[in-house]
């Protein structure tokens, strides 16, 4: 993959956001049995990137629909730490999802502050609980290689990702449909670390 990146999941979504939430406040999020997906995350506009579960922050990532309706969003690992989720479509799948990791960030975007202080982020469904009957599976990140091209969805159950934290705050960013030329564009979220990781 990119040189610094390395890819660790993918997440797949039929419209729907994902949270990106300290994994042990998930199990406050009930978007599923007490409907806070349509009460609260439905409505919000694609550069709103955070709402809180209780006192604290989760991030809203994910799910462009000008990008692709029912889409994979891919999952990266940065050397530094920084973490990225990636809608992409193309007909040069890897050309674009490395275009998209390469893509300067735009320091006038709005952005979002989420604590992890259980040293692990959760990413799951806004239309799920985060634990119980009606939440998903997450799966821990594993390194990997990349997916050649974006194929169709799994016949298995959709899984989130468990992802080792290395920073008790992270700075989150969206980069909403970006074209790059005729056949190809992505959307972008970036979970950035803000200080070093004290565990």
């Amino acid at each position: 993959m990119e040189d610094g990146w390395a890819y660790i999941g993918r997440l797949w979504t039929n419209g729907e956001p994902y949270l990106a939430v300290d994994s042990g406040i998930r199990h406050r999020w009930q978007g599923f049995s007490q409907d806070e997906y349509f009460d609260r995350i439905v409505a919000l506009g694609p550069e709103e990137t955070g709402v809180l579960i209780g006192d604290q922050m989760a991030a809203v990532v994910g799910a462009d629909g000008v990008v692709r309706d029912d889409s994979w969003m891919e999952v990266f690992d940065s050397s530094d730490g920084t973490i990225a989720i990636v809608q992409a479509s193309g007909e040069d799948y890897p050309h674009t999802l490395g275009a998209a990791l390469r893509y300067a960030e735009d320091p006038a975007h709005p952005c979002t502050l989420i604590t992890i202080h259980s040293g692990e982020l959760a990413i799951f469904s806004a239309a799920c609980d985060g634990t119980g009957e009606h939440s998903m599976t997450l799966l821990p990140a594993r390194a990997g290689d990349a997916p050649t091209e974006h194929g169709k969805p799994s016949r298995e159950p959709d899984t989130g990702l468990l992802v080792t934290a290395r920073s008790t705050t992270y700075r989150v960013t969206a980069r909403s449909y970006t074209e790059l030329d005729d056949s190809s564009c992505f959307a972008r979220w970036l979970l950035t670390p803000m200080q070093s990781d004290t565990h």
